[in-house]
């Protein structure tokens, strides 16, 4: 025999030992198996389902209670009579299977028998827990009725210790309370008869309609204090106020007010109505509505009664205030005709201040018949009050007017004499000018001083004309002294830049003699600022021209000189 044919026949002969081994292995676990899930039916086997059911039975139980214990019953009968027999029989078969090697199918069968065992150990919890609910549910009835029959007294004592508070709803309340004495009748019986679960519905109807009753009547009174008590009260109140103020010859705006009264009390028997039919969220919606009428006719009144005072109070402010601005109104006309001799005033003023006038006539019959009505009113006194407070307001609005008209006709007198002041003052100012420029000796005047002193001269000469007439026209002046004023203060400042930039041209030409003889540049600069000096009287070209050669030569002379100038400048005295 070769030695590969004995080293075959020893793997096999291994082989085959491992295959026992792992079969006998295999085989043990699967009775280790079969043994757990044996020990598992035998512990749901020995629970004491049977004296659970023996204990639910004694208690004779009827109606639906009875019903749902004959289902747990014989779902318990089936479980105990079929179900554990099978598991027994698929034991057995699983057994046969693990002994035959038949390990698959052992595991298989093994599977299914925990999965059976599961479903038997979930209803077996149901069924004992089932059982435990019928037996607890009388003892659970028992503790519920008690919190219900305390809530049931508690309703009772408020309805018979309180039953003012509740008004016309009291029959109702207690004809529900009658109902929930009925349905605690029907539950007693069940619950005492057997059957609990039954009962047990009843008592939950029952706390519902108590519960939901106890919220109505906390509502109610305060409902019903609205529409018989609060209610009425204020409309009594309204009712005697308002014939006191009728009495008093008090109007309103509003009219119908006793229809307004009416109104009210038909909302007020509507909303009792829906108080007593417990429709509480409709009645507190009208209840509202109703304050809210209640509260618009306090108003109306409130407001007349203030209306009254507050115009009584213009009233006696109102007339010293009119003849005030009447008398206002008076100066400004006389003096408007004062000054309509002397000025030609402008029209828009004029028409104005006559426009006051006839505006003043009609607000004169508007005061003195307003406050005539406040002893005999033909309308409300919120109208009245509205009148006078008009009046009051269109009367200030005339006062202001009248100070700016009044500002307007004084400025004619003040704006001649101002006007006269300036022209005379002018006239001398333009003599001091032009002996200014006659002392400063220069070669010759410029054409653009000239110019503009020639215009100058116009318009004072214009101003002055204009003064004379017999009627003055102070628009007219004011503009000729506004064009006066501006040509006199440009005239001077050209004439001080006049004589500034010959003085300066005549210091640096002198100056500039100390390079004309080394610098070309220089003595041209000097012979052209010259010439534009003494021929064409153009004294800022002059003095640009010669400043311009020297700052070549000697940087920031010309800021020297001009500083200098500065100080020492001449001020023209007028």
């Amino acid at each position: 025999m070769s030695r590969g044919t004995i080293i075959l026949i020893v793997a096999i002969v291994v082989i085959l030992i491992i295959v026992y081994i792992a079969c006998l292995i295999a085989r043990k676990r699967n009775d280790n198996l079969l043994i757990a899930l044996e020990e598992r039916k035998e512990d749901l086997f020995n629970l004491p389902v049977n004296d659970e059911v023996e204990v639910v039975k004694s208690l004779h139980l009827i109606g639906q209670s009875q019903v749902s214990f004959r289902e747990w019953n014989q779902k318990w009968v089936d479980l105990s009579l079929n179900s554990f027999a099978d598991i027994e029989n698929h034991i057995f078969e699983a057994e046969a299977f693990n002994n035959s090697f038949r390990f698959v199918r052992a595991k298989s069968a093994i599977d299914s028998i925990e999965s059976q065992i599961d479903l038997i150990e979930e209803d077996i919890a149901a069924i004992r827990k089932g059982l435990k609910d019928l037996k607890g549910q009388e003892e659970k009835n028992t503790g519920r009725v008690k919190h219900a029959l305390d809530l049931f007294d508690s309703l009772q004592a408020s309805v018979r210790e309180h039953s003012e508070q509740y008004g016309e709803t009291l029959p109702e309340l207690e004809k529900q309370l009658k109902n929930i004495e009925v349905e605690f009748s029907e539950f007693v019986m069940l619950n005492s008869s057997g059957d609990p679960i039954e009962a047990a519905g009843i008592l939950d109807k029952t706390e519902e309609h108590m519960i939901a009753l106890n919220q109505i009547m906390d509502r109610i009174p305060n409902l019903v204090e609205k529409v018989n008590q609060s209610f009425p009260d204020q409309l009594e109140d309204l009712e005697a106020g308002y014939r006191k103020l009728v009495e008093e010859g008090y109007l309103f705006t509003e009219g119908n007010i006793e229809t307004r009264f009416q109104e009210i009390r038909v909302a007020i028997r509507e909303t009792t109505a829906l108080i007593v039919s417990f429709d509480l969220d409709a009645a507190e919606a009208e209840i509202d509505e109703i304050q809210s009428k209640i509260d618009y006719l306090y108003q109306v009144f409130t407001r007349e009664i203030e209306a009254h005072k507050g115009a009584v109070k213009i009233s006696k402010n109102l007339p010293k205030f009119l003849e005030h601005v009447v008398h206002n109104t008076g100066v400004l006309t006389e003096e408007a005709e004062r000054l309509n001799h002397s000025y030609i005033l402008v029209e828009s003023k004029q028409a104005r201040i006559s426009k006051l006038a006839t505006k003043l006539s009609s607000m004169e019959t508007v005061v003195h018949d307003s406050i005539a009505e406040l002893e005999n009113p033909q309308v409300a006194y919120s109208i009245l009050e509205e009148r006078l407070e008009h009046a009051f307001t269109t009367l200030k609005q005339m006062e202001e007017e009248q100070l700016v008209l009044a500002d307007y006709l004084k400025s004619q007198e003040t704006s001649e004499t101002t006007a006269r002041k300036k022209a005379t003052q002018y006239i001398n100012q333009l003599h001091t000018l032009k002996r200014y420029m006659e002392k400063r000796s220069l070669p010759g005047i410029p054409e653009d001083f000239l110019s503009m002193f020639f215009k100058t001269s116009g318009h004072v000469e214009a101003l002055l004309a204009e003064l004379d007439y017999k009627r003055i026209n102070i628009e007219i002046v004011n503009r000729l002294l506004e064009n006066a004023t501006f040509d006199m203060n440009e005239l001077e400042e050209v004439a001080y830049t006049i004589v500034q930039n010959a003085a300066l041209t005549e210091q640096l030409l002198q100056y500039s003699n100390r390079y004309r003889s080394n610098h070309s540049s220089i003595q041209q600069a000097f012979n052209r600022a010259l010439s534009i000096f003494e021929k064409d009287y153009d004294y800022q070209a002059a003095f640009e021209e010669i400043s311009f050669a020297l700052e070549a030569v000697e940087p920031g002379v010309t800021e020297r000189f001009v500083r200098s100038y500065e100080k020492t400048r001449e001020t023209i005295r007028y």
